[in-house]
């Protein structure tokens, strides 16, 4: 039995979950990976379907893929495809279009409860819905040899305008007694313009396993000021460290965070000043792990589950 994953990427987070599946159980799952050289290529996707081969079940990291793929042989990806939903975005149409397109997988897995809530009102099946909220990097480990800051915030992200990061030189400003760590890439333009890079309680370190693992061992606060996500996945790694976090109600923080223990949520596209009470407040507040849960065991598992699923439901056809 194979499940065949589809990627437009295999270096995007989409593309890891995949991989880390696949490590898990390599007897079950074989993949397909669109040569990165070729993603978003019109002319090269059109023809790609045509040649997917025969599988008993199949993986699809994104709904227009899928949609794709679905389209142009409904008979064979009907009813036995696992489609993952890391967000919503304009792209995919309307909740009631992704609802139809959605009700044809065999499964549904969303990164929060709040995007799989909307399309269940608009028309999915709720049978379909898998909660899967993502997973922890394996990798991500607390440094043994790093002493935790009493007043250090880190913030990990690539730069892009969902990130909500307009404010946070207003911020960084309005809280010299607070270090500011920004793990990410793609800064240099945003840290230009706002002149934040010459504020003395800011640094910006290239994101990598490294620096994540040694600022995530060391930081007091995790902060994530985004108006979309799916996770944001740096969400639940700092609290698998014992990072206490702050982010704003979108994506997996609210499945997550659910006491002021385990973090505090705020409104998205935050007032400065709420920001910066939450800050205030973290500072007293010690963490509990409510995301110690999420490994990638839990989702080959689910993954699995779903595969004997479809195969007893293809062969009692």
């Amino acid at each position: 039995m194979l499940l065949i994953g589809v990627f437009a990427n295999r270096n995007w987070i989409l593309g890891n979950w995949l991989k880390e599946v696949n490590q898990r159980a390599p007897r079950i799952f074989s993949v397909v990976w669109v040569p990165t050289i070729f993603a978003g290529k019109r002319w090269f996707e059109k023809y790609i379907p045509k040649f997917l081969p025969k599988r008993q079940a199949y993986f699809f990291s994104y709904l227009t893929i899928f949609e794709k793929y679905f389209n142009n042989n409904v008979s064979k990806y009907s009813n036995n495809s696992i489609v993952l939903y890391p967000h919503n975005e304009p792209e995919l149409g309307s909740l009631v279009h992704q609802a139809q397109i959605l009700n044809n997988a065999h499964a549904v897995y969303f990164f929060c409860s709040d995007d799989a809530n909307a399309l269940v009102s608009s028309g999915l099946i709720e049978s379909k819905v898998r909660i899967a909220l993502c997973a922890v990097d394996v990798d991500c480990v607390p440094n043994k040899y790093t002493e935790r800051s009493k007043n250090m915030v880190v913030l990990a992200s690539r730069y892009g305008p969902r990130k909500g990061l307009d404010i946070l030189p207003e911020i960084v400003k309005s809280r010299p007694n607070l270090n500011f760590v920004a793990l990410g890439r793609g800064w240099e333009n945003f840290l230009e313009f706002s002149n934040l890079s010459n504020q003395v309680n800011f640094k910006y370190i290239e994101l990598s396993k490294e620096s994540r693992n040694k600022y995530f061992s060391e930081a007091k606060i995790f902060l994530s000021l985004s108006n979309l996500e799916g996770g944001p996945v740096p969400l639940i790694e700092a609290m698998s460290m014992g990072v206490y976090p702050i982010a704003t109600k979108t994506g997996f923080a609210p499945d997550l965070i659910n006491s002021k223990k385990s973090g505090i949520l705020i409104q998205v596209n935050p007032e400065i000043s709420q920001v910066l009470s939450a800050l205030d407040d973290a500072l007293s507040i010690e963490p509990v792990n409510t995301a110690g849960h999420l490994t990638w065991d839990r989702i080959t598992t689910m993954m699995i589950s779903d595969l004997y699923e479809i195969t007893n439901q293809n062969n009692s056809i």
